[in-house]
């Protein structure tokens, strides 16, 4: 199954929504980091869990700490899904 771009950001967004304790309805930009949107550490392993789930695909421990931004989970999920 392909996903566009804009179908792969929405749900990253949407998965990151589900995590946030703080200020649950302001926007998410991909720009915006984890840590802004109050997501800690242990929050975003919760993320990429779901990432990983949601997406059928496998984040490498050694990719962890390359997820600061939205973007760039979105970015690693669209290279993944386009290596299958």
């Amino acid at each position: 199954m392909t996903m566009t771009v804009n179908q792969v950001s929405l749900d990253v967004v949407r998965l990151t929504r589900k995590l946030m304790t703080e200020d649950v309805d302001r926007t998410i930009n991909p720009e915006d980091t984890f840590v802004d949107l109050g997501l800690d550490s242990l929050k975003l392993v919760d993320l990429l869990a779901a990432v990983e789930n949601h997406f059928d695909l496998e984040v490498p421990d050694e990719e962890v700490g390359n997820f600061a931004k939205v973007q760039d989970l979105t970015d690693f999920v669209l290279a993944a899904r386009s290596s299958v």
